[in-house]
């Protein structure tokens, strides 16, 4: 039995939709054919192999070379809502990647660590950055990482993502995503207001 018929990763299933002439994909993530939660996707992110391996599996699939990655915003008392994300073509992060722009972060870290969570210079954001485990073209964008980083390292960028939100979630909205524009290098955010958004419904949601 190959990977793609284990019985525990049928169980998982996304439901898209096409907006804006196919340039976004909005995905919400099911279990057989019952949405998942927000709060079951973050333990699942943290806690199950085989859905993090769907996951990245899933988004590395997205009919876009580079694509940006946004969810709606969260709080403790919206986290049990059903999860969504939108992945929006984004060909201008094709680009030169800077394998300079985290090189202080990385340094400090050492070799140990292949995911990193620090803050950003403003304070007002948190930082989720892969380390180079890999050939540098691997690390510009979401797209690119999930097709060619190293499959262990694919898996901790989601465990580390679920640990910082688990350790922040309150009363205050938290945005989730991936921009990319101003820093060449896949960094994901987890922002306390809608800054680098492009999908205008997620930033006016409560």
């Amino acid at each position: 039995m190959g990977p793609r018929d284990d019985p525990e990763r049928c169980m998982w299933n996304a439901d898209s939709e096409q907006l804006r002439g196919g340039r976004v994909t909005r995905v919400a993530m099911m279990r057989e054919k019952s949405p998942l939660r927000f709060s079951e996707v973050l333990d699942l992110w943290r806690e199950d192999h085989t859905f993090r391996e769907f996951f990245s599996d899933y988004l590395s699939k997205l009919p876009y070379g580079s694509f940006r990655w946004e969810t709606p915003p969260i709080t403790n008392r919206t986290v049990d809502r059903p999860f969504e994300f939108v992945a929006i073509d984004a060909p201008n992060l094709e680009r030169a990647v800077d394998a300079n722009a985290f090189a202080n972060q990385f340094r400090a870290a050492g070799a140990l660590h292949s995911v990193l969570t620090f803050p950003n210079l403003r304070g007002d954001a948190i930082m989720i950055v892969p380390a180079p485990r890999a050939q540098v073209s691997a690390y510009g964008h979401l797209g690119a990482f999930l097709r060619l980083a190293p499959p262990e390292q694919c898996d901790q960028l989601w465990q580390a993502i679920a640990n910082a939100i688990e350790l922040r979630l309150g009363t205050a909205p938290l945005w989730l995503s991936t921009a990319g524009m101003g820093v060449a290098w896949l960094h994901v955010r987890i922002d306390s207001r809608p800054k680098y958004y492009a999908h205008q419904p997620y930033c006016t949601m409560k």
